[in-house]
């Protein structure tokens, strides 16, 4: 089942975002969930429902969405969204497989959801020069880590 709703791209960190709606986000279900849409009639493009502190969830907007109908953040917005039924991550490249091992944040990098992966390898792969490209894989390398460091810490937290 399709959902349309209109919404205002904003940034959350480096992605482009936007809130769904409750009614949207209830008639989905909890947790990180996989998803087609298309914005302002773009081609569809696969990303994963991320839960949002208090309640809902966030859509990441791709860049070639954005890109494909002009639209910046700011802007107010036409999204229909549906469940993917066929989600997968992408292969990573091996510098950035690396680094997220040596950094001990491979498995929390897999577990950021399909889309999130792909936008950032996304990002990794677009760096021209080898020094942009290293400073891009530190970055993803650093919020990872960041990541794993909240999920361990609200894991001790419960065990409290």
């Amino acid at each position: 089942m399709a959902h349309t709703f209109k919404a205002t791209i904003g940034r959350t960190w480096v992605l482009y975002t936007v809130d769904v709606p409750e009614r949207v986000s209830r008639a989905l279900g909890a947790g990180k969930i996989p998803v087609v849409f298309t914005l302002n009639g773009s081609s569809p493009r696969k990303t994963t429902l991320a839960p949002r502190a208090g309640g809902g969830h966030r859509l990441h907007v791709h860049g070639e969405s954005r890109r494909e109908v002009g639209a910046e953040a700011g802007d107010r917005v036409t999204i229909v969204l549906s469940r993917d039924r066929d989600p997968s991550g992408p292969p990573l490249p091996p510098d950035l497989e690396e680094a997220l091992d040596e950094a001990g944040a491979l498995q929390t990098f897999r577990t950021m959801g399909p889309a999130m992966q792909r936008e950032l390898v996304a990002y990794v792969e677009k760096a021209k020069r080898e020094e942009t490209r290293r400073k891009y894989v530190a970055r993803i390398v650093e919020r990872a880590s960041e990541e794993r460091e909240k999920r361990l810490d609200r894991e001790a937290a419960r065990r409290r």
